[in-house]
């Protein structure tokens, strides 16, 4: 009898861990823009982005693969940007998020 598929799988864990040390690519960007770390989640962003409604960036979620260390996925994720900067005015921690965006997205190019 085979299990049934809920149409999910367990993933590690990713939780941050202050405790680690960044990397440089990581560190690059936070010198460039240390705003970034003022950044709450709260999602703001996410609920007035335009490109969010056409493809999967969600600067919230960017942040978060950055400081995970996942820095592909963060600038692939925040290559869907439209730098319109609807989400910088509803930022309520003030967070630079044209600048971060092009921080973030000139990692993929650093890379190659």
């Amino acid at each position: 009898m085979s299990r049934p598929d809920f149409g999910f799988s367990w993933s590690g864990a990713r939780a941050l861990d202050p405790s680690q040390p960044l990397s440089s690519e990581v560190q690059k960007v936070l010198d460039g823009e240390p705003g970034l770390l003022d950044c709450i989640s709260c999602g703001q962003c996410a609920a007035v982005c335009t490109a969010g409604a056409y493809t999967s960036m969600s600067f919230y979620r960017v942040v978060l693969h950055l400081l995970r260390g996942e820095t592909k996925e963060a600038s692939m994720m925040s290559h869907g940007c439209m730098l319109c900067g609807k989400c910088r005015m509803t930022c309520p921690r003030g967070v630079n998020i044209h600048n971060a965006v092009m921080l973030i997205s000139a990692l993929m190019h650093t890379k190659a």
